[in-house]
């Protein structure tokens, strides 16, 4: 592997990561919102944040996996651009 394969390789696993923390808190949060709200709970104070956490949240994570899918696009992209020159 050369440098760039590692670092694209590098960039999607920060991505990915990145991507799934995200939606995975925002979807805890509105689980949480969601039991709460079930059992009588006033969100007042710090849990305001988990009902602001979800939207920022999800819509950062989707743009996350768009820019996922562009780096692994541009990857494979480069990786067929020495095939297609030997033909």
């Amino acid at each position: 592997m050369t440098a760039t394969d590692q670092g694209g390789s590098r960039a999607q696993r920060v991505l990915a990561t990145m991507a799934f923390a995200l939606i995975g808190l925002s979807a805890l949060s509105i689980v949480a919102l969601l039991i709460l709200g079930a059992s009588g709970v006033r969100i007042t104070g710090a849990l305001v944040v988990l009902q602001i956490l979800p939207l920022p949240g999800l819509t950062i994570g989707l743009l996350l996996v768009i820019a996922l899918f562009v780096v692994l696009a541009v990857r494979r992209s480069r990786g067929q651009r020495p095939q297609r020159s030997r033909r």
